[in-house]
């Protein structure tokens, strides 16, 4: 891989981080997410730094224009800032705070949808050499630094956005482009080796997508096995390569979240939200939900209405 260009990658962020801004002109301060006309991009911006926050990190590519985010994965905690990223091939359950944002200068980051189909597609269509990797497993989620091939093809997708008449024809070659800049980049072969996991692993995706399809039922390991062709000691083994957590807890982590959104909406008592996400214990649902987000249902929810969560 070619070293990372300090000067020009610092001249194409400051570029980069100039359309942004430009962006959110004249909207309310308010106005955290700002969606574009490409379906697949979006921007966001903080004004004030966050509390760590637990969420799911969807497949996608998020790029610190301005700011910095603090992310725990598993059990490995990364600090990050203006030209780095994270990404991930896979739904997965982390936390995050935005660690500096000032109203002067908002913490400002670019998001890229990703799916994991159309990144083989393009390992496969194109026959990409992707370097030896230096992890004895694939990453779930990483970051790493975007080189200036990378911030370049950015800088010409957000450029683009101010002639609606090339979205149709070019957006999806930029598109495909930054897909290979992301999985050629210094750390691509985490990426390369997610995508290639979750496509073998035909099993564990199938039991991934029938939990967060079915989070409120009971999860009987044995069936669930049975179902995906495969053993439960295969299953346990290869779901926590795949996700750094077990099947167990990957579901625990959805149900949770989801409950978090059913009692954002002011609208179901905590009782009502345990058993509608699927415990059968009122009182165990508070521990496990303090256990994750640092307070009970009750007080988390006074907290967030001043608060709002990070992902």
């Amino acid at each position: 891989m070619k070293p990372i260009d300090s000067t020009s990658a610092s001249t194409t962020l400051a570029m980069l981080r100039a359309e942004a801004l430009a962006l959110f002109q004249g909207l309310p301060v308010a106005q955290r997410e700002l969606p574009t006309a490409l379906p697949y991009l979006s921007f966001i911006r903080f004004t004030q730094t966050t509390e760590l926050n637990r969420g799911m990190l969807e497949p996608s590519m998020c790029l610190v224009l301005q700011g910095e985010k603090t992310i725990l994965i598993g059990q490995q905690i990364t600090n990050y800032g203006a030209g780095s990223y994270v990404v991930s091939a896979i739904d997965l359950p982390v936390s995050g705070q935005v660690s500096l944002a000032t109203p002067e200068q908002p913490y400002i980051g670019l998001r890229i949808a990703l799916d994991a189909r159309e990144l083989a597609a393009l390992v496969i269509d194109m026959q990409l050499a992707v370097p030896d990797s230096r992890r004895k497993q694939p990453a779930p989620a990483y970051v790493e630094e975007a080189d200036t091939e990378l911030r370049e093809a950015f800088l010409r997708l957000l450029r683009m956005l101010k002639k609606p008449q090339d979205l149709a024809a070019i957006g999806p070659l930029l598109k495909q482009e930054i897909l290979y800049r992301l999985l050629t980049a210094r750390g691509g072969e985490a990426l390369y080796e997610s995508v290639t996991a979750h496509a073998q692993e035909k099993g564990v995706s199938e039991a991934m997508l029938w939990i967060k399809h079915h989070y409120d039922q009971p999860l009987k390991i044995e069936q669930l096995a049975k179902s995906v062709s495969m053993s439960v000691s295969s299953l346990h083994h290869r779901f926590k390569a795949l996700t750094v957590m077990s099947p167990l807890q990957y579901q625990k982590q959805i149900r949770l979240l989801e409950a978090r959104k059913l009692l954002l909406t002011g609208k179901l008592e905590a009782a009502t939200v345990a058993y509608q996400v699927g415990y059968e214990s009122p009182s165990q649902f508070s521990r496990e939900y303090r256990r994750l987000f640092g307070a009970p249902p009750l007080q988390d929810m006074q907290y967030l209405k001043h608060h709002e969560p990070v992902l």
